[in-house]
């Protein structure tokens, strides 16, 4: 069934032109202002997925089998699933892949009670969270930030390392200098995100995709967030009007959506490659019968020759 939902974006304001957005996650200091926009079209695409590519639109739906797995085993997850996603990457992308590793991972456990109340559950184990629903336009992953966009209390910054500047530092971070030099030399460098519920069917805040065709450059505004370990940068998306986004009705377990987060190939053009997504609510209203949602996402370094 087509939707209808209104979405947060970056308030873009003048500080911007001469300041980056930014979040200090030691001590909570951020410039960064968010803003609900109008009503936009979220069409369903159940039925007629196999449309949509990573090559054209950014992001596609498979069909996979999930590995049985143990989801409290942080190490059993990594083993076990992601050994499975090595497999599917080479599947996914038609090119010759050289190398295939995981980026990150994230399981998301959306509790009633998070729902409801929006208060943080601190992770657990590394990559575990539950969280309240991530109604914010982003590129990347979340983290937690103190409500920026109405009603106090907390809510969801999404933010990652895929601007060109935060992937090479995430590479000269885990592999070295040198090592790294060698791969942008030698390689495409892709980091690919791989998103599947982990319930039967999903019925609460379903995924949108926005087709990464419809989406400029500037519509993209790279942001600074500091934490303790070290310095993240990230795009966080602008309204606009020319966007379109998609969703898969009553997602299952056994479909995949896998969807670009970095292309070094892309660097550079005036259209990215890179579809921002967002969770939404429903038109019908949430009721407690529903099964909350629960997901994965892991993040796969993908490197092929140029």
């Amino acid at each position: 069934m087509d939707e209808s939902a209104q979405f947060f974006y970056l308030k873009f304001l003048p500080l911007y032109e001469i300041e980056k957005p930014y979040h200090n996650f030691t001590d909570g200091a951020s410039n960064i202002t968010t803003e609900k926009r109008p009503l936009q079209p979220v069409l369903d695409i159940r039925g007629r997925e196999r449309e949509f590519t990573l090559a054209i639109h950014g992001f596609e739906y498979r069909t996979r089998a999930l590995p049985v797995v143990n989801w409290k085993d942080e190490e059993e997850i990594k083993k076990t699933y992601v050994d499975d996603l090595k497999v599917f990457v080479h599947e996914l992308v038609p090119e010759t892949v050289q190398r295939c590793e995981m980026f990150d991972f994230r399981r998301q456990l959306r509790s009633v009670e998070a729902i409801q109340s929006k208060i943080p559950i601190h992770p657990g184990l590394c990559g575990t969270y539950k969280l309240s629903p991530a109604l914010l336009v982003h590129i990347g992953e979340s983290l937690l930030m103190s409500g920026k966009w109405g009603g106090g209390g907390w809510d969801y910054m999404h933010v990652a390392d895929q601007t060109p500047e935060g992937v090479l530092e995430w590479l000269k971070r885990e592999l070295g200098r040198e090592e790294t030099a060698e791969i942008v030399k030698k390689y495409r460098v892709r980091v690919i995100n791989i998103w599947r519920p982990l319930v039967d069917v999903v019925e609460d805040n379903p995924l949108a995709m926005c087709d990464a065709r419809t989406v400029k450059a500037s519509d993209l505004v790279s942001s600074v967030h500091v934490s303790s370990d070290y310095t993240r940068r990230n795009y966080i998306v602008k309204y606009s009007p020319d966007f379109k986004f998609y969703y898969l009705s009553k997602m299952m377990k056994e479909e995949v959506c896998a969807f670009m987060v970095f292309d070094s190939c892309g660097v550079g053009e005036e259209r990215i490659r890179t579809p921002p997504h967002s969770a939404f609510w429903h038109s019908e209203k949430w009721r407690s019968d529903k099964y909350p949602r629960e997901s994965i996402e892991v993040r796969m370094l993908v490197l092929s020759a140029l």
